[in-house]
This record gives C-alpha cells, sequence and structure tokens, in this order.
C-alpha cells in the first residue's frame, strides 16, 4: 500500500448494537465518518486545523453497502483513499470495512470543501489537495438495482434536540439514517412486526441543507421497489420549515421469519 492509502484497527461502541447484538446501519457510518477523519488527521489536517483555517469538509452524498454482520467487541480493518478530487472542492472518499479478511461494508463518501463561516463551497488551498492525492484501488460503490413496486407513504415529525448538534452545530449526517430506520421501524410496528429484525442491505442520501438545533423535522417514507421478494426499497423526503433537508433511499429486509412481510408493510 502507498501512503495515500489509510489503514485503522477499530471496533464499534457498545451502544452502536441492538437487542439483536448487531450494529445500527446509522452507527456503520460513525465508524466510516471516524475512518475519514483519522485519514485526515494523519495527512496533516486535524479538526483543529480546519477550523483555524476557517474551512471544513461536509458530506453532501454517501452510499453505503452493509455485506455482513459483525458482533460486539470484533476487531475491524478499515482502509480508507481519495478516489476523486475535483477542483480543489469536491472529495471523493472510499471507505471498506473488513472482518478476518470478510467485507462488512463498503461507503462511498461524497464531501464539499466549504467555508467554515458560511458553510458555502470554497475552493481549497494547494496544500490540502496535495495531503489527498487520487489513489485508484477499486470502484465507488454503487447502489443495487431494483424492481419497481410503488407503495404506502408516511410521516412523522420531531424536533432536533440540542444536544445532537455536531461540531459544525448542526445534525451530523448519521442522524439522517437514524431517522430513516425510525420511520420504517414506525411503519413496521404498526404492521406488527418487530422492529429489532430491520436489516440493513444498503443506503443512499443526497444532503440538501443543514438541520439545526430545534428545528421540527418531518420525515415522509413511501414503498418505491422490491429486490425479489427478500428486500424492500424505501425513499425518503426529510424537510424542514426552510426546505429540503435530505432525501434518502434505503433498502432494508428482515433478519429472520417471513421477509415478504416487509414489503407487504406499505400495501
Amino acid at each position: 500500500m502507498t501512503n495515500t492509502v489509510w489503514e485503522f484497527p477499530l471496533s464499534l461502541p457498545r451502544n452502536a448494537f441492538t437487542a439483536r447484538e448487531v450494529p445500527r446501519a446509522g452507527d456503520m457510518w460513525r465508524l466510516c465518518q471516524d475512518v475519514a477523519t483519522l485519514a485526515s488527521i494523519s495527512a496533516g489536517w486535524p479538526p483543529s486545523r480546519f477550523r483555524a483555517e476557517r474551512v471544513a469538509f461536509i458530506v453532501y452524498k454517501m452510499t453505503v453497502l452493509h455485506e455482513a454482520q459483525t458482533p460486539y467487541g470484533a476487531l475491524l480493518d478499515t482502509q480508507t483513499w481519495v478516489s476523486r478530487f475535483r477542483r480543489r472542492t469536491l472529495c471523493t472518499r472510499e471507505v471498506r470495512v473488513r472482518i478476518g479478511g470478510k467485507r462488512v461494508a463498503s461507503a462511498t463518501q461524497e464531501w464539499v470543501h466549504v467555508d467554515g463561516d458560511t458553510l458555502k463551497p470554497k475552493q481549497g488551498s494547494i496544500e490540502a489537495a496535495a495531503a489527498f492525492p487520487e489513489t485508484d484501488v477499486e470502484p465507488s460503490v454503487k447502489m443495487p438495482s431494483f424492481e419497481e413496486l410503488p407503495g404506502a407513504e408516511d410521516e412523522f415529525a420531531f424536533d432536533m434536540w440540542q444536544t445532537w448538534s455536531d461540531p459544525l452545530a448542526h445534525a451530523n449526517h448519521p442522524a439522517y439514517i437514524d431517522w430513516c430506520d425510525e420511520a420504517t421501524s414506525r411503519r413496521m410496528i404498526a404492521s406488527g412486526i418487530d422492529p429489532v429484525l430491520l436489516q440493513p442491505v444498503a443506503e443512499q442520501v443526497n444532503f440538501r441543507s443543514a438541520v439545526l438545533p430545534g428545528e421540527r423535522v418531518t420525515v415522509r417514507t413511501k414503498r418505491v421497489g422490491v429486490i425479489g421478494r427478500h428486500a424492500v426499497v424505501l425513499r425518503h423526503h426529510l424537510e424542514t420549515a426552510r426546505g429540503p433537508a435530505a432525501d434518502a433511499t434505503s433498502i432494508r429486509s428482515l433478519a429472520e421469519g417471513d421477509k415478504e412481510t416487509l414489503i407487504s408493510a406499505w400495501d
């Protein structure tokens, strides 16, 4: 490996696991964020340097495939590299997670370099671009194809907690997946399905705007398709009073039992 591919041994915290002793999708996103941050630190760009230079990287799109489950306490081998860096502004970072050589998760993160005060896109420095050279290891992650099957739509709303704020004073991007899975779980309960059985397959989020502390967030979820008869494809639209916050697609299955019951929950 060259020094443009970073590797870190990490473990998921206890609170990342459900009553089924498997990690939540959102917590795998948090692991990927930690990997990206550690790589940035290793490249000479810790959070303190971004703050001092009044700039930041924020995620505007992320795609994750969940390929295997991992038990609590397992040592995860993580690997990351930058596959594209355009105009010193748009950065594509790849993250791969393995345990004992077996792939656990794959992620492609799309980051944009922004002004730290306005959070508007801003071209990064020559030094920053040099710290994250493009490296070709393997293709970026893509969402699985599916068969269209429109279904019912429902929604729920909540207030963004003050204590959910991240270092940029808005909702951290993995929280959006938590919210989408909460919407899914509520529909499952209404259909008589235990939400603990929810199993992530893949998801993609396109972020439109930050969610700020105290804002009312509405999540609208509908079924848009299926993969065979074992997984449901859901489209989520998240918005605040200021407008769209994100559009997401999640693919979910059941860990056990009749998996078609999850698909029929949106009939």
